[in-house]
C-alpha cells in the first residue's frame, strides 16, 4: 500500500469513529432529557398524578370549542355545571341515582357503537351484511 492509501483508510476510520461518537452523544442527551422530564421535574415541582379526592368529574360534554357541560361529584352530591367564556355556571343538582343511571346508559351506548375495526372488516368483506 502506498502512504496515501494508508492515510485515506485512517481518515475513513476516523470519520466512522466520529459518527459513532456523535450517535452516543445524541443517545446520552436523549436519555438525560427523558430522565429529566420523567423523574427530576415531577419531584422538583411536586407534579404527581391527582389522587381521587372529594371532587371528581364524572362526565364531560363539549358543546362548542369553549363551552362545556360537566357532571361533577362533590361530597357525595352530583352537580351539572357549565363552563364558557364568562366562567363557571351552576345549572342543577342531579340525584346520584339518576347520574349513575345516565352514566351506565352512556357506557352501554358507546359499547354498542361500531368501532373502526368492525367498519374496516365490513369494507374488507365487500360491504356484505353478516
Amino acid at each position: 500500500m502506498t502512504p496515501s492509501t494508508v492515510d485515506q483508510l485512517g481518515s475513513i476510520n476516523s470519520q466512522i469513529l466520529q459518527y459513532v461518537e456523535v450517535l452516543f452523544a445524541l443517545l446520552g442527551v436523549l436519555l438525560l432529557a427523558f430522565i429529566t422530564l420523567k423523574i427530576i421535574l415531577p419531584r422538583i415541582f411536586d407534579m404527581r398524578a391527582p389522587d381521587r379526592g372529594p371532587i371528581q368529574v364524572l362526565a364531560r360534554y363539549p358543546l362548542e370549542p369553549r363551552r362545556t357541560l360537566y357532571l361533577v361529584e362533590a361530597a357525595s352530591e352530583v352537580f351539572l355545571i357549565a363552563t364558557g367564556e364568562s366562567g363557571v355556571t351552576y345549572l342543577a343538582a342531579v340525584p346520584p341515582e339518576k347520574a349513575a343511571e345516565a352514566m351506565a346508559a352512556s357506557r352501554e351506548k358507546v359499547a354498542d357503537q361500531k368501532n373502526f375495526r368492525s367498519v374496516l372488516a365490513w369494507f374488507e368483506k365487500g360491504g356484505q351484511r353478516s
